[in-house]
């Protein structure tokens, strides 16, 4: 089951409940996320395999437009929506604090 977090805009990492049925999705719980959804920073979510994203996920940038972090088995990358180019890689050290990486890898 994939795992989800919110990282928030000061740095803060919360935990959602995935309401998704397959274990290759995440859904998360609507009164959860509109509980932080302004202060949104990043969303967070693992893959079993490699971190390049579904077609689920690009359709989820597409319409939050925040980056994406993709934490997998042995890597964590970040993607960002530009409505002209397309889904970017973004680099994730410019993004989050090395303690938040580091907590991440750790936890998820």
């Amino acid at each position: 089951m994939e795992r989800i977090a919110i990282i928030t805009t000061n740095n803060e990492l919360i935990e959602m409940h995935n309401l998704a049925r397959s274990k290759f999705m995440f859904e998360i719980d609507p009164s959860e996320f509109y509980k932080v959804a302004e202060k949104v920073k990043s969303i967070l979510h693992t893959h079993e395999g490699e971190c390049k994203p579904s077609n689920l996920d690009v359709l989820g940038m597409y319409l939050w437009r925040v980056p994406w972090i993709i934490k997998g088995k042995d890597c964590i990358e970040g993607y960002l929506f530009d409505p002209s180019f397309g889904v970017l890689e973004i680099d994730i050290d410019s993004l989050i604090p090395k303690e938040l990486y580091d907590l991440i890898m750790k936890l998820f």
